[in-house]
């Protein structure tokens, strides 16, 4: 099941990197195991490993701090803070509403376009598949 995010608040190893992009998907998902035993009439299936995946694109901004360093000295490191707010925080609340928070690698950053286009870029993480 994917989630899609329409005013997201987006928050990946300490960057907050909501204004930079403007798609983003959540997925969560645990495996199906078979525990089917001679002499049932049908398949039985036990929940088993977990995982989480985001996925992103953007526009790119050089500089420090900002979402071309961040993303790209990420690249291949472990246990990086994803925390994904899809109604996104309101200032002053007492609560944030639902938001989603795991730690992942992450497996991919590119950017690139066209003559005339704003330069774009792609974003990839894999989770530990703890969420919250």
């Amino acid at each position: 099941m994917a989630i899609l995010f329409t005013n997201a608040k987006i928050f990946i190893a300490g960057y907050d990197l909501s204004g930079d992009f403007n798609e983003v998907a959540l997925e969560y998902e645990a495996e199906s195991l078979d525990t089917t035993v001679f002499g049932s009439a049908t398949r039985t299936m036990r929940g088993g490993l977990k995982a989480s995946r985001v996925n992103g694109r953007g526009f790119v901004q050089h500089g420090a701090n900002l979402v071309s360093e961040a993303l790209f000295n990420e690249v291949g490191r472990d246990d990086r803070v994803v925390m994904l707010f899809p109604d996104g925080i309101t200032e002053g609340a007492t609560s944030t509403g639902s938001g989603y928070m795991f730690k992942a690698v992450e497996t991919q950053y590119q950017h690139g376009g066209a003559v005339g286009e704003m330069l774009a870029f792609d974003f990839a993480a894999e989770g530990r598949g703890v969420g919250a």
